[in-house]
């Protein structure tokens, strides 16, 4: 899932012939001219990198699970774990080699969305996460989706519609920048209830509601500095977590008191 810098018509060229005016009779300066090809082109190179990040990080599975399939059959061959166990191993394995092609899946229906800079999608903290910009859903201390925000939710809705059997845990967040207004007195209140506006979004959209949970986080979670309005617009987001898909752990039961 590459993106091609020179692809035509993507909606970073859109927004660049726009900015130019092309269409509107205007004359941009030459000096404009170059500033905006500057910053479509710093867009597309930032996208690049991140489709690379992706590609990399599905190799890296593709290998630990490559790993594991060797380490198990050496285990096997030396005959040093019991039937049982290697089954169990097998069991994992398998389960990881599902969840791998779910990420495919996934980065793969999701691509239009990445590639317009709409979404970003990654693994923190072992799970998957499809991240949304706040600005993108809301306004600044709102909670009424924008127009925009609905049109990216129903084609996040359309993707996940794939593993919808699959519980997804929808996280609110923000910046350090203390809010307090008359409907929400904290950061906190103001993630938890963005959150909920999406889970009910999403459910509008067909998802079952059993396999949808909300939390807000506030500025607790940041994923760069709040030290620059840079790093704080990167804090301000929704987070589409898939959760792990654990199965039922071996000897869990024996562990729990009766």
């Amino acid at each position: 899932m590459v993106i091609a810098s020179n692809r035509k018509h993507t909606p970073v060229v859109l927004a660049f012939l726009v900015a130019l005016g092309v269409g509107t009779g205007c004359s941009p300066s030459r000096e404009e001219l170059q500033t905006s090809l500057d910053d479509a082109n710093t867009k597309l190179s930032s996208e690049q990198q991140h489709s690379d990040s992706l590609q990399q990080q599905i190799a890296q599975l593709e290998r630990d699970l490559k790993e594991r399939d060797a380490r198990i059959a050496s285990l096997e061959a030396e005959g040093v774990a019991s039937e049982a166990d290697l089954a169990e191993l097998r069991a994992e394995q398998e389960r990881r080699r599902i969840e791998l092609a779910t990420f495919r899946d996934l980065f793969g229906r999701l691509e239009n969305l990445i590639s317009a800079g709409t979404v970003t999608v990654n693994f923190r903290k072992g799970r998957m996460n499809v991240e949304l910009a706040s600005a993108v859903l809301f306004d600044t201390a709102k909670t009424d989706l924008k127009p925009a925000g609905r049109a990216a939710l129903d084609e996040i809705a359309d993707a996940f519609a794939s593993v919808a059997h699959r519980d997804l845990m929808i996280g609110g967040h923000t910046d350090n920048v203390p809010i307090k207004t008359r409907r929400y007195g904290s950061n906190w209140e103001l993630s938890t209830q963005r959150a909920v506006v999406v889970v009910d979004y999403l459910i509008e959209n067909g998802f079952p509601p059993d396999h949808l949970s909300a939390a807000g986080f506030g500025e607790y979670d940041p994923i760069q500095t709040n030290d620059t309005e840079e790093g704080r617009q990167f804090n301000r987001r929704i987070e589409i977590v898939l959760m792990p898909d654990l199965g039922e752990l071996s000897g869990i039961k024996d562990m729990v008191p009766r």
